[in-house]
């Protein structure tokens, strides 16, 4: 109690140096949160996390762990739309601190949550703040594959055929130019790689001729 006390207290003090707030939160973070003896404990900890860091660009990156720790707890306890919710305000493309890698991932967690209430307006709009290139970079590609996962999802929906077999396509194509070690952590169960390329001409004889 004493400690999120002094957190908010402290984080609010005017002229308080940056460095010194930031090695407060990370304390906090790294340290206090694995001794709290409860979930119940570690819930409010978070809460009272992203209040400290919150508004704070140069704590960009503790309040987006924080906010993902605590909205992972609300998923696991099946509250989807509470967990949604939290999530799906924040704008973590504008985190200048964040690496590219760090942003798809949250991107791609919000894409989910708001799938799992079938809001497929928002997953388009999310879907648009990951770029191609972006997530084309070398060492992304099991990011690729959850995202365009998520798209055969919106697209199946929207009954887009075509766009759903290009999906499945690059989902193929994705696993099949991979290195070997990439290649194994990507299909892991033998089938990924199959059940993409079966997929995806499935979809291509679906699809209307034009």
């Amino acid at each position: 109690m004493h400690v999120r006390e002094w957190l908010i207290q402290l984080s609010k003090r005017r002229a308080q140096s940056k460095k010194a707030t930031t090695d407060m939160v990370q304390l906090c973070m790294n340290t206090f949160m694995s001794q709290l003896p409860s979930r119940e404990d570690r819930f409010t900890m978070l809460n009272t996390m992203r209040t400290a860091t919150e508004g704070k660009i140069f704590l960009e990156r503790e309040y987006a762990q924080s906010t993902r720790d605590l909205v992972e707890m609300y998923e696991a306890d099946g509250k989807i739309d509470e967990a949604a919710a939290i999530i799906q305000e924040i704008q973590i493309e504008t985190y200048g601190s964040l690496e590219n890698k760090e942003k798809v991932s949250f991107i791609l967690y919000q894409m989910k949550l708001v799938l799992a209430r079938q809001d497929y307006i928002r997953t388009q709009i999310l879907s648009r703040k990951i770029s191609k290139r972006g997530i084309s970079e070398k060492g992304l590609e099991h990011l690729k594959i959850q995202y365009y996962g998520y798209m055969v999802r919106y697209y199946i929906h929207e009954k887009e055929s075509m766009e759903t077999c290009r999906s499945y396509q690059t989902i193929y194509d994705t696993i099949n130019k991979a290195d070997d070690e990439t290649k194994t952590a990507l299909d892991a169960s033998g089938n990924a790689r199959k059940s993409a390329f079966q997929n995806f001409v499935l979809y291509l004889l679906l699809s209307p001729y034009t």
